[in-house]
């Protein structure tokens, strides 16, 4: 008796199981990372989408008139509270908020929550670390490439020039999405391939051993036949019917069985 683990149906499942595994892990990374990054460009498309739409709404010639210490002005307030509207009603953005060039550096202007949340930034406030896409804001529609990182956290940001009744470019709408939003996106869809090819690979592995079972069958069944013809019986039928090479081998053993049974009535009818 052959064990379970010496067997051919054993090692044939095994085989084809890793070798569908192997696959299947290939064409999931694959599949993930090329979904990252489309979902990552369709985000960054959504941003510098946004952000222009946003820009558009807001009074460049406001925003080019205001100074530090005019947070408390009327002008000021309302542009907020526009801006704060506009956050609000989006729950894809987390800050909101309008900047300008100040020599070589970039200051905010108006943030949409200025004086309703702390550590907002006041007008002219200079923004530490700004990036080359912030400068490119000013230029057009951008988003960043990447996730950046400051004091206010990990965010996807977008920008969009804001201009002026004479349309120059006085300042730029800034949007930051949480990056936490982003990365729950990449995982649901990482999740739902995982999901799709574990469960192909368990069909995959039925149909596997439904195939390998089968043969094995007819292999035993082949098995069975030659211990019978090597105990002299003749009388044994092959009713396996494959198109395959144990078809072939099940034909041979037909032919076989045929050929004793001639012989051993030409030798039967020899000694009569």
């Amino acid at each position: 008796m052959v064990k379970w683990y010496n067997s051919i149906m054993t090692k044939l499942t095994v085989s084809f199981l890793i070798l569908i595994v192997v696959i299947s892990g290939m064409s999931f990374f694959y599949t993930y990372g090329e979904t990252k990054t489309a979902l990552k460009d369709t985000t960054q498309e959504e941003l510098s989408a946004l952000a222009s739409v946003i820009a558009t709404q807001v009074d460049g010639d406001v925003l080019a008139t205001l100074e530090e210490g005019d947070e408390s002005t009327p002008a000021f307030l309302a542009m907020r509270d526009q801006l704060y509207k506009m956050q609000e009603s989006n729950e894809e953005i987390l800050y909101l908020y309008t900047m300008r060039k100040i020599g070589d550096d970039v200051a905010f202007v108006v943030d949409a929550e200025y004086g309703i949340s702390e550590g907002t930034a006041g007008i002219n406030e200079v923004y530490d670390t700004p990036t080359e896409e912030m400068f490119l804001g000013f230029e057009g529609p951008i988003s960043e490439k990447e996730f950046t990182i400051d004091e206010w956290g990990v965010v996807m940001s977008g920008y969009a020039p804001v201009l002026n009744s004479k349309g120059e470019t006085v300042g730029i709408v800034g949007i930051d999405m949480n990056s936490q939003k982003i990365i729950d996106r990449q995982d649901f869809i990482g999740n739902i391939i995982y999901v799709i090819i574990l469960v192909s690979v368990l069909i995959a592995g039925g149909f596997v051993a439904m195939f390998a079972r089968s043969m094995i069958r007819d292999i035993h069944k082949l098995n069975d036949t030659a211990n019978k013809i090597s105990m002299g019986d003749t009388s044994v039928t092959v009713d396996i019917k494959r198109d395959d090479e144990i078809g072939l081998l099940a034909e041979s053993f037909s032919r076989m069985v045929a050929s004793l049974k001639i012989m051993m009535m030409d030798r039967d009818d020899q000694e009569q």
